[in-house]
């Protein structure tokens, strides 16, 4: 019996170990919302030019949603991936989280929540987006166009 339950919770730690693996060099675009649930206005508080401006340092080729794209990401949206922020603030402190989705709207990757302590809104969703991003360690990118780019070229 204690073999067996052994061998239940090996099989299964090394399933979600698989599945927590985030392959991101198939991606070669991304696109960031221009305007994030929290906000009133696009780009208030320059909360999306940040994000782009991150992720361009990554080495992505970043756009605004409301940009124009390329040719290549307009005929095959699943070379992006999409970025948001979500805002988990409370009454005393900015807290902020970095989501990314594929095209398939499956969330690929969260960040840990990056959480500031200005008054100033501005300084604080600054300082709360760049050490959500700066959890992100462990997702590099070196884009490898020999991948497949969408699951129908996945055989």
């Amino acid at each position: 019996m204690l073999k067996k339950l052994l061998f239940s919770f090996l099989f299964l730690f090394t399933v979600i170990s698989y599945g927590q693996k985030l392959n991101i060099e198939n991606y070669q675009f991304v696109i960031v919302a221009e305007k994030f649930d929290f906000v009133k206005n696009v780009d208030q508080y320059q909360t999306s030019s940040l994000t782009k401006f991150l992720f361009k340092k990554k080495g992505f080729k970043v756009f605004l949603s409301n940009e124009k794209y390329p040719d290549e990401l307009i005929n095959n949206k699943c070379l992006a991936l999409f970025v948001s922020v979500k805002n988990e603030s409370s009454m005393f402190s900015i807290k902020n989280s970095i989501e990314v989705k594929d095209c398939f709207n499956t969330t690929v990757y969260s960040s840990k929540v990056g959480k500031s302590l200005h008054k100033e809104y501005k300084k604080g969703y600054h300082d709360a987006i760049r050490k959500a991003f700066n959890t992100m360690t462990d997702f590099v990118y070196n884009y490898n166009a020999t991948l497949p780019k969408s699951k129908t070229e996945i055989k």
